[in-house]
């Protein structure tokens, strides 16, 4: 899917460069209004970013600021050189980057690559571990801590508790864990399921986790956590 880069620039010739250029790039949006710019990013949420430090019709520290508070983009301040202490407010306002000319177009957009970059492998990392209660899985090791108790699972049995925690909310069947563990879309033999599940099963009553895999009859399984367990899952570990 191309990304969204939204332009909040007055000065329409600047404001026409900068589109031309990135258009092979990005889905580009350009406003000369900086109001008119913020409620269009928070509707269409887009990517990027890149506001005028030197707006007229309204305060661009505070659009900066305002942004921040209301997107995950990133946000890019161009314009004239500032001093040392606004670009600071900038920064501290929720900037990504501020950029001054004399800058090229070619150079700015490599800025913008490397900021894109950082964030996709930040949610990559992200991605690869999961906490659930005091679950806490990390795909990448294949290690799974409960508090401080370190709990040893096989690469199989991981791909299947992983599976249901990361779906706690939701009935997994049969099918779908043979097709996570063995990527197989049929099998004639699913009973080695079965063996997994009743392994986890006692591995997590041994270590007095308060976690069970409940079989839904003619469905699948989903994740039941008794009274003494609180859960709470999150995505960012």
């Amino acid at each position: 899917m191309e990304k969204k880069l939204l332009i909040i620039e007055e000065d329409s010739q600047t404001s026409n460069k900068l589109s031309q250029f990135f258009e092979p790039y990005f889905e580009v949006h350009p406003f000369n209004n900086g109001l008119l710019g913020l409620i269009t990013a928070i509707e269409s949420k887009p990517n990027i970013v890149i506001i005028n430090h030197s707006l007229l019709n309204v305060n661009s520290l505070e659009l900066c600021r305002q942004m921040r508070q209301k997107l995950n983009s990133i946000i890019i301040v161009l314009g004239k050189p500032l001093s040392e202490e606004a670009t600071i407010k900038y920064f501290e306002a929720g900037a990504d980057d501020v950029i001054t000319y004399p800058v090229t177009f070619p150079i700015l957009l490599c800025k913008i690559n490397v900021l894109l970059d950082h964030i996709s492998a930040k949610k990559s990392a992200e991605d690869d571990k999961i906490q659930f209660g005091r679950l806490k899985m990390n795909k990448v090791t294949f290690k799974v801590h409960y508090d401080k108790k370190v709990l040893n699972f096989t690469k199989k049995e991981f791909s299947i508790l992983w599976t249901l925690v990361k779906k706690q909310d939701e009935v997994v069947t049969r099918e779908e864990l043979l097709r996570v563990v063995w990527s197989y879309e049929h099998l004639d033999d699913d009973r080695m399921i079965d063996t997994h599940l009743n392994r986890i099963r006692k591995k997590l009553k041994q270590n007095s986790i308060h976690i069970n895999i409940k079989t839904v009859w003619g469905i699948g399984y989903k994740l039941h956590v008794d009274e003494n367990e609180t859960v709470e899952i999150v995505e960012t570990k």
